[in-house]
């Protein structure tokens, strides 16, 4: 895991390389173990590789280069595998016609370094680095289709004069770029490319609206920085040197099964057994590491699998990188509503595990606020991120360098209330009445009361009937809130994107949801907590495209079964999870007080609303009824998007 950054003068025949120097130094905490640089004049196809003050080979300091130069590759290394100096990046190719920086894990990448020492290739590493290399060198850009893993890279290769570059399918690695007529320059993280003094720091104002509004924290290409853009899941791209074009393309897509069937019980019992195999396969290929290992543990269902399959590989011997024991990282809280320590502690008794925990509280979020939004790059909609902030820096300071988290889990197999209404919904557009009747009497397995689900229900087809109401309670809602009139309106048009969701079926809306919202922005969360402490998280459910693809050929009427949201798991996890976890039927996600926390400091908040927000919320207003606002908690999470963009704009003087 890794930070990589780049940098193509198109019109300068040289770029000063304080420029990569400073892009660079910004992502060190993605990478503490070593340093490396790459100057390219790509006009003369002349090459140097650099070192940097943390640089572990001796090669000439990037400071001291006097050659001209037109490309720069920057990159910060957290070893993971190879520890040796032979995992050093930039890496070249036998020949040194190809350069890459990478980020991430090929997890099958033994495998493929078995397939092309058959195909003649030798290796002078045990990187799965230098596999991505040579699998580009000999598959071209089909290459990404061989990889199962997390990856974000960029090769330059000098014989076609061009960087192709790819992120992984479900977006677990970040890659961001900027592009004008100057410059093209791309990082793991926009801190990095805001570095560049040529690149001004706008407001992207179409996603502050997203943000604010629809309640959307993650927009779909262009950052919440005006022109820094995000190369979305399952994209490559190819910029070509000699026109200065750039060029970008899709490479994957995830099917999903269209049949609504009856439950068939062998048949159901064959799909248990193979999401049984493969969720053991995906986790020990994410126990390979050659620093130790850890587990995030909620008290959920999806975590607690994740720990409960890594103690039966402990007891069996086939987790090296565990050592004698597990370490596990939980969050808690005073409050017993949304403390999960009594599931937990199941977990722990079971496994035996070295149980660790901290305490967020209101204080510590307010001297790590800047702090987190800073590592964040950009807002976000609710402090569960603090929670999970915590959780990483409580795991670093316990020696851990890679953590196992159950991100995806409830994506993949249908875990949160919402999915209760779109799987109805399909229920009653397959006119299965018996279905119907049957799933309505065992609502007493779910946590979502059959009100709520009849109500959920009626406002999606009220929505569809009735479109512009929505739009007009929405305004309301928005203006009563804060929201300036007149911003409002002027993005209007913008509610539209709430649409795509309604219709779906539940593999469909889970397929959609695997790309974009939910869990896009989940992974974006956890690249930058983790990274922010120097650790590599690894997300089985987010990422194994072996287990995911499997699932999504299962058809929808599998998922929830008699009231049982994540049916699957659920069975396929028997024999692994505790009863008392297994048949969990409340739902509260990584949740923390937030009211009370904001409340609690609601004086020193007050000061982060300042004129600067204008030309989005009526800031005197909203100030004029500050303790009236805070007091209440319906306004919690518009209160404290208010807050997290008031601060996102002092950091980064916007």
């Amino acid at each position: 895991m890794c930070g990589i950054a780049g940098i193509i003068a198109l019109k300068e025949k040289t770029l000063p390389p304080s420029f990569i120097i400073s892009m660079t130094n910004t992502l060190k905490n993605r990478g503490p173990d070593d340093e490396g640089f790459l100057a390219v004049n790509f006009r003369e196809k002349t090459s140097y590789s650099l070192a940097g003050d943390d640089t572990k080979i001796s090669l000439p300091h990037i400071s001291k280069l006097q050659k001209e130069a037109t490309l720069y590759f920057g990159h910060r290394r957290l070893s993971i595998i190879d520890l040796s100096v032979a995992g050093h990046q930039p890496m070249s190719s036998r020949d040194g016609s190809l350069w890459i920086i990478y980020n991430g894990e090929i997890y099958n990448y033994c495998e493929l370094r078995d397939e092309l020492i058959q195909l003649g290739y030798g290796f002078k590493s045990a990187t799965d680095t230098e596999v991505v290399l040579a699998a580009y060198e000999f598959w071209g850009k089909d290459c990404v289709n061989k990889f199962n893993g997390m990856w974000s890279f960029v090769i330059y290769d000098s014989n076609k004069s061009i960087l192709f570059g790819s992120r992984d399918r479900f977006g677990v690695k970040p890659f961001y770029y900027y592009f004008d007529n100057t410059l093209f320059v791309f990082a793991s993280e926009i801190k990095a490319i805001l570095q560049i003094p040529t690149i001004k720091k706008q407001a992207n104002d179409k996603a502050i609206f997203d943000y604010l509004v629809l309640q959307l924290d993650d927009p779909a290409e262009e950052s919440m920085f005006k022109n820094i853009f995000e190369l979305l899941p399952s994209h490559c791209f190819e910029f070509s040197l000699n026109d200065k074009q750039l060029k970008i393309w899709k490479y994957y897509d995830l099917s999903w099964n269209h049949k609504w069937e009856n439950v068939n019980q062998p048949q159901m019992e064959e799909y248990v057994q193979n999401i049984g195999s493969l969720i053991k396969n995906a986790v020990q290929l994410r126990l390979q590491s050659d620093v130790p290992v850890g587990t995030c543990l909620s008290g959920g269902i999806d975590s607690s699998s994740i720990v409960s399959v890594i103690n039966k590989f402990r007891l069996d011997g086939k987790a090296p990188s565990i050592g004698l024991v597990q370490k596990t990282f939980t969050a808690c809280y005073e409050n017993l509503e949304i403390d999960e320590r009594k599931w937990a502690q199941i977990i722990i008794q079971k496994s035996n595990t070295s149980w660790h925990r901290v305490f967020p509280d209101a204080k510590s979020l307010l001297h790590d606020l800047e702090d987190m939004i800073y590592t964040q790059d950009v807002p976000f909609g609710s402090t569960s991120i603090y929670a999970q902030y915590r959780v990483m820096k409580l795991a670093k300071e316990n020696g851990i360098k890679v953590l196992l988290d159950g991100q995806g889990g409830d994506e993949l197999f249908a875990g949160y209330t919402a999915y209760y209404r779109i799987f109805f919904a399909e229920i009653i557009a397959q006119s299965d009445f018996h279905r119907l009747i049957t799933e309505m009497s065992n609502l007493k397995n779910s946590p979502i009361k059959p009100i709520s689900l009849l109500s959920s229900l009626f406002r999606m087809y009220a929505s569809k009937i009735f479109p512009n109401c929505g739009r007009k309670t929405l305004f309301h809602q928005n203006v009563l809130r804060g929201i300036q009139p007149t911003f409002f309106k002027k993005h209007n048009e913008r509610l539209n994107t709430l649409k795509e969701f309604l219709s779906a079926s539940l593999n469909q809306n889970l397929a959609k949801l695997m790309f974009s919202a939910s869990l896009k922005q989940l992974l974006r969360y956890e690249d930058r907590n983790s990274m922010r402490f120097s650790i590599e998280a690894r997300t089985p459910f987010a990422d194994d495209v072996n287990l995911i693809e499997y699932v999504f050929n299962v058809p929808s009427s599998y998922k929830i079964y008699n009231g049982w949201s994540k049916y699957l798991l659920r069975m396929a996890m028997a024999g692994f999870l505790p009863e008392e976890i297994r048949w969990r039927k409340d739902k509260i996600g990584f949740a923390t007080p937030e009211h009370n926390w904001l409340y609690s400091i609601k004086n020193e908040l007050s000061y982060y609303i300042t004129d600067n927000l204008n030309d989005y919320i009526d800031t005197k207003t909203i100030l004029s009824n500050w303790d009236r606002i805070l007091d209440q908690q319906k306004s919690c999470d518009i209160t404290w998007r208010i807050i997290n963009l008031a601060i996102w704009k002092k950091i980064w003087n916007i």
